[in-house]
């Protein structure tokens, strides 16, 4: 593994190389950029903005202001398609934070990524275990697969948070299943693609933790990899991947899980029979991900359900991306709600684990439920996972949510008060910002 994350360090070194040979600094991505005017960067020379970051990829200081749109990226993909020069400016951007991150101490690098980790490790671990007993959860454990003659059609890979709502999973397994396509499920901490490590900059754990899921990938000799999570499909698809594929000579296909499913929409039609009768909106993201699309060709084939425009949507590929935008993300999420009554709907989805956790949690406050799309295509196929994860979160009270929760702690074996704990800081804390909706009425 050592000489992997070494042949690893060589190949995103050798791609920057590439950007700085390719780009002319025209400015063409930082213009149609969003991030800058968020947050408060001087952009009135695109071609100045993104030079800087140049000067950031060789080691030197740069402009504040290209360090700082570095750090703030919120990762929208409207750079994607507007570079003649066949780079990718997030990309370029993510090894501009590399640069700034290599100045400072490794070993603090290091023990950020490690307690980060530890973090997301121990909310996931509690978090699921509050939301299924051991023998349901464990269909979402690698230690569920069966013996198999031939290797399975897809993984699914959940990747790490979204275990903390596993009723979204179990319902892509149930249609996975309805479609007769066998699979092996990957994901949790011990199968993470890196990112935690990566954001401080500790580089060589981020490979040997990528490359390590990648290689359980490798092994399944599965056709394809299906995502869950955009922040995994970025990771993988624009930093990991190519260079898996340089150190090993191995290739993986990883495509998104709701890209797959509208690509399998004719089989999966005869399925929708059951109409749902409401009026949504989905929360929609930027990310250049093909996600959005797939989502609303899946929702327009179930019967009966009206599907509206609320004339809002997240910049950010995803809710996370936007938290270094400090008020914007929470702004964001006021204007959503606001929005979704303005429309009138019934029902606000959303597409991903991330703004699931957070708008559930305001249901109570506004005149609509709030579902994961999967919930919805689940509804018209007649299958249901209950979302054990709302149903806690709206009790908004920690001794009130580990008491409902007696019987799943006790069987999942887990400390009382470290379920507490978690409660407080992963499910009610300080990432579910509160809204109030006095505050952002509908317009």
């Amino acid at each position: 593994m050592a000489d992997l994350t070494e042949r690893f360090r060589e190949s995103l070194d050798a791609r920057v190389d590439e950007i700085l040979d390719a780009c002319t600094s025209c400015g063409a991505c930082a213009a149609v950029c969003p991030t800058p005017a968020i947050a408060g960067i001087d952009a009135t020379d695109p071609g100045a903005l993104a030079g800087g970051v140049l000067d950031v990829l060789r080691g030197e200081t740069g402009p504040e202001a290209s360090a700082e749109w570095a750090r703030t990226c919120c990762g929208s993909g409207f750079c994607l398609t507007v570079c003649e020069h066949g780079i990718n400016p997030r990309f370029m951007l993510n090894m501009a934070r590399r640069a700034m991150t290599a100045r400072t101490d490794a070993a603090e690098r290091k023990a950020a990524g490690k307690a980060a980790f530890q973090k997301m490790s121990r909310g996931v671990r509690v978090l699921s275990r509050l939301s299924m007993p051991p023998e349901i959860l464990e269909k979402l454990s690698p230690r569920s697969h069966p013996e198999r003659a031939e290797p399975a059609d897809v993984v699914f890979y959940t990747g790490c948070n979204m275990l903390k709502t596993p009723h979204i999973g179990l319902l892509c397994l149930d249609v996975l299943e309805k479609l007769e396509l066998t699979y092996e499920v990957h994901g949790g901490p011990g199968s993470c693609c890196g990112i935690l490590q990566t954001r401080p900059g500790d580089m060589p754990n981020a490979a040997r933790q990528a490359f390590t899921t990648m290689d359980r990938f490798a092994k399944t000799k599965a056709s394809q990899v299906l995502s869950w999570c955009p922040t995994c499909q970025i990771q993988f698809g624009e930093t990991m991947i190519p260079s898996y594929r340089e150190a090993t000579g191995t290739g993986i296909d990883m495509t998104m899980f709701p890209v797959f499913l509208a690509g399998q929409l004719e089989r999966l039609r005869p399925y929708l029979v059951h109409p749902v009768r409401k009026r949504v909106a989905v929360y929609e993201y930027a990310g250049a991900l093909g996600v959005m699309e797939g989502v609303r060709d899946l929702l327009a084939a179930i019967p009966g359900l009206e599907v509206v425009d609320m004339g809002h949507s997240s910049i950010g590929y995803t809710s996370t991306a936007l938290l270094p935008l400090k008020d914007y993300y929470k702004n964001s999420v006021a204007k959503g709600l606001a929005a979704a009554e303005a429309a009138g709907v019934d029902t606000l989805v959303g597409v991903y684990h991330s703004d699931h956790r957070e708008f559930s949690g305001h249901q109570e406050a506004w005149p609509f439920e709030v579902v994961n799309y999967m919930e919805l295509i689940g509804e018209s196929m007649g299958i249901s996972r209950p979302d054990l994860f709302k149903h806690l979160k709206l009790m908004a009270d920690a001794d009130a949510i580990v008491a409902a929760s007696t019987p799943l702690i006790e069987a999942n074996a887990l400390d009382v008060e470290e379920a507490r704990q978690v409660v407080l800081s992963e499910m009610l804390g300080d990432q579910h910002l509160p809204v109030d909706r006095a505050l952002h009425p509908a317009e």
